[in-house]
Formats: structure tokens, C-alpha cells, sequence
């Protein structure tokens, strides 16, 4: 379970982690101040980022996701240099908020609202405030697979045919900015993932196959890795037991594991297999410092 290859980028003075939810924000948090990140910032958001990751860093706020002026007014007094976009920000929250004016207008101007359009939205204002916008899996090698098998149970052979389809499909549907996730059975396409998440694809997947479905979970060509990377955990992992998912496939080189180990070891104990397929795209950038 070796990490993929390094980069060479060297260790920044600062970081400000822009926090969503679960423990993604604490793994980049962490590991930023493993690689000797001098100083650390959090930027939460009211009712998504818990106080426990805030905790973790030496300058934190907490703000409203639908305010961009106040948005705007933290980043400048942070002072950050260095930017990272880590954990759960969904995207459906842009839509249930009391927007201010000024975000009402700025999606008024986007023709297409998904994952890639609205965070690269937020990519670009963050830069525009004269900060980088850093790849989110710069300092979590330790935590992406090179490829292989990573439990103890092996793939079977129906499940083997279904990653060879399963694999072509999730990525036709990720280059169209659908979604990263798709449940497969018996090379039939069970279900896609839309604006609802993985989680929901693999229960509607699961509905369907009743028993023995696969997963398998991509990034797009050309996929930025400055937000959006694939991430799978144990709540993925808890999912698939419920909707009796058999098989789990993920990008080599290109997915998160929040807390490697312990995923595996519940596969392991559940009889999921796990597997990390070389799909030929280039790796998620990660330091060469050990993390």
C-alpha cells in the first residue's frame, strides 16, 4: 500500500485549509504540519465544519457558505499565502442557503452548476484575493494506494468483468461532469451517480442488484486536483455492507483513503473487496515529505 510517486514541490511557509466536513480537513491539517508547515490556518463553514478540526490549526474562522463579501473579508485577514479546499462541501447547500446578493448574481452567470463549475468558481476567487489554490492531495500520499489488491479477498471472476465495464463507464460518465460514481452488475450500468452523491448511487445501486453489485469510483481526464478528488471511507464502506455491495474499485494514484487501514481491515472483516486499478491517468500530486 505504498503511496504514488512524489512530486518535487517544496513545503510551504503557510496553509489555509478551507474545511468542509469530515475527517479530510484533519488528514491535510495533520499532515501539512507533519511536513513542517510553519503556520496553519481553518476556515470553516457555519453547520458543516465541527470545532474538533478548527482545533487543529493556529488562526481559524468559521463563516456562512452563502456569503461571499464575508468570504472574501476572512481570506484577506488571514493573511494565507498557500490555499487547500479539503472535505464535505456539498454542493446542494449552494441551493438552500439565503444567498447573499452578490453569490445570487455570481451563479446567475453560470450556465452549468455542478461539482467542477462551482468549485472552480471558488478556486478562482481565492486566487483572485492574490492566494494559491494548492492540489488537496498534496500532503496525503500516505493515504492514496498504488495499484493492486488491497484486501485479502480477491476479486471473482464475474466481479473481475464487471471492473474491465465498470471502469470504462465511470469514466465516460466523469468526463461529462455527471458524477464520479457507478454501480455495476453483470455488465449492466445499475446506477449513476447525479447531484445526489456516492453514497445515494451505491443504496439506489444496491436496490436494484439486491445482493453482489460492484462499485467503482474515478476521477476524469484531466480532473483538477485542487478540489473534488475522490475520496472514499469507512461511512462508503458502511454503505456498501447496507446495500450488500460485494466490490469496491478506485483509480490508482488518484483516490483518497480517509484512514487506509482501517478501511481495509473492514473490508477485510465485511468480505469486501477492494482493489486499486491503474487506469494510465497521471497521480494526484503529493510532497516528497514524508506525511
Amino acid at each position: 500500500m505504498k503511496p504514488p510517486s512524489s512530486s518535487s514541490s517544496s513545503v510551504p511557509e503557510d496553509l489555509l485549509v478551507l474545511a468542509g466536513a469530515g475527517a479530510l480537513p484533519k488528514l491535510v491539517l495533520r499532515g501539512a504540519r507533519a511536513a513542517g508547515v510553519k503556520r496553519l490556518g481553518a476556515l470553516g463553514f457555519k453547520g458543516t465544519t465541527p470545532g474538533s478540526t478548527l482545533s487543529l490549526a493556529d488562526w481559524s474562522a468559521r463563516i456562512s457558505i452563502s456569503s461571499v463579501s464575508r468570504f472574501r473579508e476572512c481570506v484577506r485577514a488571514s493573511g494565507f499565502r498557500h490555499v487547500i479546499l479539503a472535505g464535505q462541501i456539498n454542493p446542494l447547500s449552494f441551493f438552500r442557503a439565503a444567498f447573499d446578493p452578490e453569490l445570487r448574481a455570481i451563479l446567475a452567470t453560470m450556465r452549468v452548476h455542478n461539482a467542477h463549475t462551482m468549485f472552480g468558481r471558488l478556486v478562482s476567487e481565492i486566487e483572485a484575493l492574490g492566494a494559491k489554490v494548492l492540489p488537496s492531495s498534496l500532503f496525503l500520499g500516505a493515504h492514496i494506494p498504488r495499484p493492486g489488491l488491497l484486501t485479502k479477498r480477491p476479486l471473482s471472476p464475474e466481479e473481475e468483468a464487471d471492473l474491465t465495464y465498470g471502469s470504462k463507464l465511470a469514466l465516460a460518465v466523469c468526463d461529462l461532469d455527471v458524477g464520479q460514481t457507478v454501480v455495476v452488475k453483470d455488465g449492466v450500468a445499475l446506477a449513476v451517480e447525479g447531484f445526489d452523491g456516492t453514497n445515494a448511487t451505491i443504496r439506489r445501486g444496491g436496490r436494484i442488484a439486491r445482493r453482489g453489485a460492484m462499485v467503482v469510483k474515478v476521477a476524469k481526464h484531466g480532473h483538477d486536483m485542487r478540489f473534488d478528488i475522490p475520496a472514499v471511507g469507512l461511512k462508503t464502506l458502511k454503505v456498501m455492507r447496507k446495500a450488500h455491495c460485494t466490490a469496491l474499485a478506485v483509480q490508482a494514484g488518484r483516490t483518497l483513503f480517509v484512514d487506509l487501514p482501517a478501511v481495509v481491515a473492514e473490508a477485510d472483516r465485511r468480505g469486501i473487496a477492494i482493489v486499486a486499478f491503474d487506469s494510465g491517468l497521471p497521480p494526484a500530486p503529493v510532497l516528497n515529505a514524508e506525511c
